[in-house]
């Protein structure tokens, strides 16, 4: 009877149901759509990235890093709430003045509408950072901007990255390595995908907590498992 086809397919079907809310209510998708704003399950900002990238950078201790965004949002609140302070960078007015209403002290909002003071924002900051986030207007140019100002061992995130790939070949062509994220993302109803593309790998035995994924087993394997 469990081979028979009617009950491996009531099987999937059941199956479908458990991974749909793990999804639609433990990482927030749902909530996600009914807000507008990219959140996990509990209402908390996330960044708007595939999933599988944000369950990754959750997992590491950003505490004493500096974080520059190309794109403000709910990532902003996101990194400031993490990182040691964040420089966010908006084109439009109404939404500049929107998350600048909600920023926490180590969160600065800068308003560039125009693309030159955009893309040379990292420029006029006189500073390097840890963590360079793509993810707003102008994205080739900015990502061709912002190489410069990346610390040693720091990352920079590229979303949508399947349709902005020309910047990111060429960043491949300098020496970067680029880890890709693939999957759903808050909001959207389709797959996309967010890298993250490094110049050197960073240490990861610092600040690092091994992952525990949404929707996953709580039990550990002992060692001889």
């Amino acid at each position: 009877m469990k081979n028979s086809l009617p009950f491996r397919m009531l099987l999937a079907i059941k199956r479908s149901f458990i991974v749909a809310r793990v999804m639609l209510v433990k990482q927030g998708y749902s909530r996600s759509v009914v807000t507008g704003r990219p959140v996990d399950g509990g209402g908390a900002p996330i960044p708007w990235f595939t999933y599988p990238a944000i369950e990754y950078l959750k997992q590491f201790d950003f505490s004493r890093k500096r974080v520059f965004e190309y794109g403000s949002g709910n990532s902003s609140l996101f990194w400031a709430a993490r990182s040691a302070s964040v420089i966010a960078v908006e084109s439009s007015e109404t939404w500049h003045r929107h998350i600048s209403s909600m920023a926490p002290s180590n969160l600065e909002v800068q308003l560039h509408p125009d693309r030159e003071g955009y893309v040379n924002s990292i420029a006029a900051a006189n500073d390097s950072f840890d963590i360079i986030v793509v993810d707003g207007k102008w994205r080739n140019a900015c990502l061709r901007a912002c190489e410069s100002f990346l610390r040693d061992g720091g990352i920079i995130i590229v979303d949508n990255s399947d349709r902005h790939y020309r910047a990111c070949d060429e960043l491949r062509d300098k020496g970067y390595f680029q880890i890709d994220f693939s999957g759903f993302s808050p909001i959207n109803r389709y797959a996309s995908t967010t890298s993250l593309l490094l110049k050197s790998l960073p240490d990861q035995r610092a600040g690092y907590s091994q992952s525990s994924p949404v929707g996953g087993l709580a039990e550990r394997a002992g060692d001889d498992d």
